[in-house]
């Protein structure tokens, strides 16, 4: 048996990455990027939202229950955990101690400005409202 009389050769390919490689992936990690970006951050507003709902509803039950003790809604009360990272929790009347209602109003505060919805308001009768265009106003309360 003959064998043949091979020798290794290098060969001219590297095994690593090329410079106009390397630019093109980094180039289309950075394209990806730029269209995920506004997506997440517009799933961040609306996760935000439920916070300004659960202000809202903490203190509307808080008034309720002292209306049903004493026949009135008492403005000066149930403000204690009003603030939070994206919303401030006003009430008005502000201080009244017998008030026949009250509107309590979740304002954006930061980034969160940047959402749709804007404020977040509501009344002793239960009526939700929004600072931002009103045919949003559903899908700003998620239904609630």
């Amino acid at each position: 048996m003959k064998y043949a009389n091979h020798t290794l050769r290098p060969s001219n390919r590297s095994a690593g990455l090329t410079l106009i490689e390397l630019v093109l992936v980094v180039g289309l990690l950075g394209l990806l990027l730029s269209m995920a970006m506004p997506s997440y951050q517009g799933y961040l507003l609306r996760g935000h939202r439920v916070e300004a709902i659960r202000l809202l509803l903490e203190a509307a039950a808080c008034q309720e229950r002292h209306r049903a003790r004493t026949g009135f809604f008492d403005t000066s009360r149930c403000m204690d955990n009003s603030d939070s990272k994206f919303y401030h929790l006003v009430i008005e009347p502000e201080g009244q101690p017998e008030s026949n209602g009250f509107v309590l109003i979740a304002q954006a505060l930061d980034g969160q400005q940047q959402d749709i919805c804007g404020n977040f308001s509501l009344d002793q009768s239960g009526t939700r409202g929004i600072s931002g265009p009103q045919d949003k106003l559903h899908r700003c309360w998620a239904g609630r």
